[in-house]
This record gives structure tokens, sequence and C-alpha cells, in this order.
């Protein structure tokens, strides 16, 4: 019996992708102790992962003082291996500062003064999963790794919390639909117009809709559809044991490749996946059943999301409101 530490300090989907390579850890050596380190504003979903036995929460902006109080509190705890599934400037850096004997991490083009043991980021010369990446680097712990080993994402139990308080009541619909009708960039914003068409369409299909966001553009997106088309503005106002919650009890969620995306991958709602410059043989949904992704057929994607070389953004404009509707109803009717 040991303790390990695995590092993923953000985001929110990447730290979801990592469930499988812990569960399968898990599954090898179940007396060990996993210690997971994570960013504070991630705290919560790192709690929520049963395989995850203690988190340890960093900030998002280190001084060498805290960096320093980190390796105490690593050489006070006790570890042997650490697992860096970030590689990160900060990641890397705290993998180094541990002083642990093994230290697992990608291989770049300047970060592997911090580990002793490294693994591809790109293992194979096609697109592999982000999940399959990151299990990859448990093979220095002597777990084999193909495609089929690795496990689908576990039960986990959320209660209801703060969330059952606030929309118990609107969940009493009898169709009830989440919505991430958001912008994470401009590469992945399907855009107002068509969330609003097809928004009018549900509520006459007599869906209650939820739309959800976090940013300060999501936040006045929901704002502006609550004020226009009377939908139940959920912005800003929910944590992420309150988002599982939310859509576990919704008929249907959909969304674009994002955190919340991946966080109703958790559940067994049926999600429609909205898919614009990346592509989800490197970010989809890890879940199989009851999902449908819409996507254009463009020989540009994935790309960096830096310029396009289109006049619009073509990868997420040309999927179809028609397309979306029609996937929205295969899960209701």
């Amino acid at each position: 019996m040991e303790n390990i530490l695995f590092i993923r300090l953000r985001l929110l989907g990447d730290i979801i992708f990592t469930i499988p390579a812990l569960y399968l850890y898990k599954k090898h050596f179940p007396e060990n102790k996993i210690y997971y380190v994570v960013e504070e504003k991630f705290q919560e979903m790192a709690e929520v992962i049963p395989a995850i036995d203690n988190v340890l929460v960093v900030s998002h902006k280190m001084n060498m003082k805290q960096i320093l109080d980190f390796r105490k509190m690593i050489k006070k705890i006790g570890f042997n291996t650490v697992v860096d599934f970030h590689s990160g400037p900060k990641s890397a850096l705290l993998t180094r500062m541990s002083g642990l004997k093994t230290r697992i991490g990608y291989r770049t083009p300047n970060r592997n003064w911090a580990y002793n043991h490294l693994t591809p980021r790109k293992p194979h010369d096609f697109s592999t999963h982000s999940v399959y990446n990151q299990a990859k680097l448990l093979e220095h712990l002597g777990i084999d790794i193909t495609t089929q080993s690795i496990p689908a994402y576990p039960s986990i139990h959320f209660p209801g919390g703060s969330a059952e308080k606030k929309i118990k009541n609107d969940l009493s619909g009898k169709r009830k639909i989440t919505i991430h009708a958001g912008a994470g960039n401009r590469f992945r914003d399907w855009g107002i117009e068509n969330f609003s068409t097809l928004i009018k369409i549900l509520k006459n299909d007599n869906f209650t809709i939820f739309v959800i966001g976090n940013t300060e553009k999501e936040k006045q997106r929901g704002q502006y559809l609550k004020r226009n088309l009377e939908i139940i503005d959920l912005t800003g106002k929910l944590s992420f044991k309150d988002l599982l919650y939310l859509i576990s009890n919704s008929d249907i969620y959909l969304g674009f490749d994002s955190g919340p995306l991946h966080l109703a991958s958790l559940t067994h709602t049926p999600i429609v996946a909205l898919y614009g410059p990346n592509i989800p043989e490197i970010s989809g949904p890890w879940r199989k059943n009851n999902v449908t992704i819409l996507q254009a057929n463009l020989n540009c994607r994935p790309c960096s999301q830096k310029k396009c070389i289109y006049d619009t953004i073509r990868c997420i404009e040309d999927i179809k409101l028609d397309d979306v509707y029609k996937a929205i109803k295969q899960y209701i009717y």
C-alpha cells in the first residue's frame, strides 16, 4: 500500500477525461491511495470523483513560497510516484519540485526536465482520444493500455443540493432540455440567431428550457433569451454539482465541445453535441450510448482556433438548424 500523486490542474473537460485512467489505476492497485492536485476553481469537481481519495488544492497563480509549501506538504504525506496528466508549465514545475523518485509526464519540446519517465503526447500517427492519451501515462506503472482496456465512465452519485432548491418546481415539466447556448470563442459559437430559432420551436413543443453557461458573454446571452423567449436562465448560477443534478434530471442536453458537455457525459441523459474546429476522435464524449454528434465535413478540422481560412467559421456555422432539431426529436418522440 502506498500513496500516488496525480496532477491535472484544470480545465473541467480535461479533469473529466482523467477519470477512466484513475479507475484503471484503482483496478490494478486497489489498496493504493490516490491524491489529486487541482486548482481551487475545480476542487468541487475533483471531490465528486469516487476514485480520488484526497484532493490537494493549489492556487491558479502560485508564488515561490506556495510552491515550497507544496513541496513540504508532498514530503509530509509521503509519495514515491507522481503522474502529471497536465504537463503544462506550472504542473511540470510542481512535479519537479515534488522531488519524487518516479515522475511521469508527456514528452514536450521544453518541459522534459520535469520528468524521468516520458510518454509521447501524440502516441500514434492518427488521432487518438484524450482519454486514451491520459491513460497511456500509466504504462510506466506496468499497466498495459489499449482502447479496449480503458473503462467507461463510472456511475457517479450527485445529490441535488442547492440546485434542487432552485429548480425543483421547474423540473416538474414533461419535457426538459438543458442548453449550453454558449460561445467559448467565436470558432465554437453556433450563433444567437440559431439558438433563438431553435428555442422558439422547442417551446412550441412544450419544452421547459434551461440555459446554462458561466462566461460574461454567456450570461448576457442567457439574459437576452430569458427576456425575449422566457427560458429559465441559470447562467452563472450553478456549481458543478448543481449542473450535474440539472442535466441528470433533464430529458436531453444540447451543447458544443466544452466542459459542460463532458459533465453531461457522466449522466445517462441523451446528448446532442455540436463540433466545430475540434473533432470527436480527440475530444468527443467518452460515452457511446444516446450521443449524437453533429459536425461539418471539412478537411481543415481540427484547427488551432486562431484564424480561419474561410470568411466565416464554416465548421460550426454549417451545422443546420433542422439537423439539430431532428437530433433532439429522436430522443423525445
